[in-house]
């Protein structure tokens, strides 16, 4: 069984890598409370990135992705040294082709790779990953960058606060369209669907996310942030009130409807 998709055929992956000196590697597991311990606080599970794509589809793409990770959490060992392999064959063809090697490993899951040391022995390699867990966004090491992933989930916010308190990017699903241009707690929002490896050099943006899968659009949840929940820096200068925007941008998201 093959663990690495490194043919691009996920369309964030293959727009993230277009135009650029890199080429991206990644890997799907199929998503759970151990493999993605921040998903029950976030409540983001039940619309997570699993059931949107292909997977909608073919059956098959998360029959793959649960094999995956029965092969890590029943022989991680085994796993982690197949892994190494795939990623020195992709590593060699990227030097092959005159091009840089880049990985996403957690595409749909939040393993913390560092506890495993990949990023650390493949350090020619440049690694990223959206994470749940406020506590891994510093990796330590100038080849793996995180990218935070928001949720409004009351249980989640000490998460949310402690991001907001460092420069790291921070990723949120709306509902609709990507406001581009407007705020949201307290940080301008860009496209976060053009490109992951723009996303991993937005220090203080919002990187907007759209809501993906047909099924998951017809759902709500407090992972997924509404119309209502935008701030626009615009509004708050039409009511002359100096304390709004400062006050506003940083409690949007939260319980309460800030413009109605």
């Amino acid at each position: 069984m093959k663990l690495l998709n490194t043919g691009a055929t996920n369309a964030k992956i293959l727009k993230s890598q277009t135009g650029t000196e890199f080429k991206i590697a990644s890997l799907s597991l199929y998503p759970n409370n151990i493999i993605c311990a921040g998903a029950k606080a976030a409540g983001c599970m039940k619309l997570c990135l699993k059931d949107s794509g292909f997977s909608e589809i073919f059956k098959s793409v998360n029959i793959a992705r649960k094999k995956k990770t029965d092969f890590y959490m029943q022989d991680p060992k085994e796993f982690l040294q197949q892994l190494r392999k795939e990623i020195s064959a992709f590593i060699r063809k990227c030097e092959k082709d005159n091009v840089k090697a880049c990985f996403r490993l957690n595409t749909i899951s939040d393993i913390n790779w560092i506890y495993h040391e990949i990023p650390q022995e493949f350090s020619s390699a440049f690694f990223y990953d959206y994470t749940k867990i406020v506590k891994t966004l510093n990796t330590g090491v100038d080849n793996y960058k995180k990218i935070f992933s928001y949720s409004g989930e009351p249980k989640y916010q000490a998460q949310v606060d402690q991001a907001l308190k460092t420069d790291f990017p921070i990723a949120v699903v709306f509902r609709d369209k990507i406001p581009v241009g407007e705020s949201f707690l307290g940080r301008e929002i860009i496209n976060g669907d053009k490109s992951d490896l723009v996303n991993t050099r937005a220090f203080n943006k919002i990187c907007g996310l759209t809501l993906k899968g047909k099924a998951n659009k017809k759902e709500t949840g407090l992972f997924i942030v509404e119309p209502w929940q935008i701030v626009s820096p615009r509004q708050c200068a039409a009511v002359k009130n100096a304390a709004c925007i400062e006050q506003d941008l940083i409690t949007a998201g939260r319980s309460q409807k800030v413009f109605a």
